[in-house]
């Protein structure tokens, strides 16, 4: 077997070592045989695999140490459902090697399901599993989207984009006036309202499931930062993009929403 499958045959065993726990504690009766199957996975070490046994299906997230650490996930995963969202519930844990089984959520996201004809009542449930995100902010639970957090994140625009796409080299009063500009964007960005912000709070990372609150993915990395970030990579996905009027439409609602919530947006959109 490849070395890169060696913790799979781990996982597999420790599989095997609690699901009769986890099937007994939620009277599901005896274990069935069942398939193991890839899911997903994400720019990171980590991987999801589907456990599927006719019509019950589990998912397990294999995050080998030290490249990741499964702790965040479980805290920000608490958090979350503590606020009324819809995450996948953990079932089973092992921190130290980094296997968690979870419910699963399905497997149609929103970017799967939307169109421009039905964007609209899609994005209205991001709302609401977004609102009561930032409803539920408290401090010393999250790190801070730092000043030099956001400086990193938004030099890779200069890094990735111009530099390996673009391949263009920029000269000294280019470099300048962009700095100038990465600048203004941390400073805007840290005298914004600080709430929970998730991060990646894309269609792709909302699951189409059956609450009105969408399923919400890819947790991990949150933070308390500026209150517009989750509303703005909403709309402005890094994979589709939508009309600008249906974009200004949905971040007027949000706003609106936001305001009667006592979230601290401003009072202009």
């Amino acid at each position: 077997m490849p070395e890169q499958d060696v913790r799979l045959q781990f996982l597999d065993s420790w599989l095997d070592q609690q699901l009769p726990a986890v099937f007994a504690e939620r009277g599901w009766g005896e274990v069935p045989a069942a398939t193991l199957t890839a899911a997903s996975s994400d720019a990171s070490f980590r991987r999801y695999f589907r456990w599927q046994a006719g019509d019950r299906s589990l998912i397990v997230m294999d995050a080998p140490p030290p490249q990741e650490d499964c702790r965040p996930f479980v805290k920000v995963a608490g958090l979350l459902a503590g606020a009324g969202g819809n995450v996948p519930q953990i079932l089973a844990a092992d921190l130290e090697r980094g296997f968690l089984l979870l419910s699963d959520l399905g497997t149609r996201t929103f970017l799967d399901a939307m169109t421009v004809d039905n964007a609209e009542g899609y994005f209205a449930r991001a709302h609401t599993a977004l609102l009561l995100w930032q409803g539920a902010t408290r401090t010393g639970l999250l790190p801070a989207y730092s000043h030099s957090l956001l400086a990193r994140e938004v030099a890779l625009f200069r890094e990735w984009y111009l530099g390996r796409h673009l391949q263009l080299t920029l000269d000294h009063e280019e470099q300048a006036a962009l700095h100038a500009v990465e600048a203004v964007l941390v400073q805007r960005a840290l005298a914004q309202g600080q709430v929970f912000v998730h991060r990646d709070f894309m269609p792709r990372n909302r699951m189409d499931s059956e609450q009105d609150a969408a399923g919400v993915l890819d947790f991990q990395d949150a933070v308390v930062g500026p209150v517009s970030y989750d509303a703005i990579s909403l709309y402005r996905d890094a994979f589709v993009s939508w009309p600008d009027s249906l974009v200004q439409d949905g971040l007027d609602r949000y706003h609106q929403a936001a305001r009667a919530a006592g979230l601290p947006v401003p009072t202009s959109r």
